[in-house]
């Protein structure tokens, strides 16, 4: 990789993954950030932009020049995505629908080829058991969030069609991985309380992915544009919070009571069909287990 990437949600969850990778491959990062962002932990040779998508000099500037565009950003309620709408859905979709919206006419304008957006398997309902959820499958959005999604996706194909921009539809479930500072990590407080041998009495689970292999799909669709589909899924494992605690329990070498297992299994899994076109394999098991270790060491030390 040898080309200047724009960058949006750099300094959010997946951004923390995704920025060092695309430096890892040799590329130059420019970044939107807003002024109140933290930008601490990144390389100086990230190049940050301030400002936001409603603002039209700030998307100039950063996709002035570059080959590709890679849109993170999500603005939400604190702690939430779907549900993220909160009490304002016109706000919201100002923010992050129209806000898509200028950053792919800035890309147009500024003459990028390739256009690659953070989407979600939320474009599905959750309701859809046992249909087969590959990239083929119509999308059934049941939250806003999803339609959100959907109708980015929807602009993508349009701006691919009429623009002749080359564009892709990332969808992944649930991004786990350990990002700094590690009390942003995702189980984080599971993990404390693990440690501490508190109860956990939560049932949940969900599908996952790490952060790391999300990363490694955009630096290869930039790497590669020839192989670039419209869409990709992006899903490794079914994670619950009982299996994490034992995890956990099994790298400290300490015990403690585990959470009750989940009533249901996930009825709408991913299926993944094109990393193999990729050439990707995600980390699977062995890779939980060395995040949760990780996670596991870092809550030791602070204890």
């Amino acid at each position: 990789m040898s080309r200047r990437i724009a960058v949006t949600g750099a300094t959010g969850y997946v951004g923390k993954f995704v920025v060092p990778e695309l430096l890892r491959r040799g590329a130059s990062v420019r970044a939107l950030v807003r002024p109140d962002s933290d930008c601490t932990g990144f390389s100086p040779e990230v190049a940050w932009i301030s400002g936001d998508l409603s603002q039209p000099a700030a998307l100039a500037a950063l996709v002035k020049g570059v080959g590709a565009v890679v849109h993170l950003a999500y603005d939400h309620a604190p702690g939430r995505y779907r549900g993220g709408e909160g009490q304002n859905l016109a706000g919201w979709l100002d923010r992050n629908l129209n806000g898509s919206v200028s950053l792919l006419l800035a890309a147009r304008a500024a003459g990028v080829r390739q256009f690659i957006f953070l989407s979600s398997r939320a474009v599905f309902s959750r309701t859809e058991a046992g249909r087969v959820l590959d990239e083929t499958h119509p999308p059934a959005p049941d939250t806003h969030y999803g339609a959100y999604k959907v109708a980015v996706e929807a602009l993508l194909r349009s701006f691919a069609a009429v623009e002749g921009m080359r564009t892709t539809a990332v969808r992944a479930t649930g991004v786990y991985g350990r990002v700094w500072p590690v009390e942003r990590s995702k189980w984080w407080e599971l993990i404390q309380a693990a440690v501490a041998g508190e109860p956990v009495r939560s049932r949940r689970g969900g599908t996952e992915v790490h952060g790391r292999d999300v990363a490694r799909t955009v630096g290869t669709l930039i790497d590669r544009p020839d192989l670039a589909p419209d869409i990709v899924h992006l899903s490794d494992l079914y994670v619950t919070h009982r299996q994490i605690v034992q995890l956990a329990q099994q790298t400290g070498g300490f015990s403690g009571p585990l959470p009750p297992a989940p009533e249901t299994p996930p009825r709408n899994v991913l299926v993944c069909s094109r990393l193999a076109d990729l050439g990707l394999e995600l980390g699977g098991e062995a890779l939980l287990a060395a995040t949760i270790a990780g996670l596991v060491e870092a809550a030791q030390q602070q204890a």
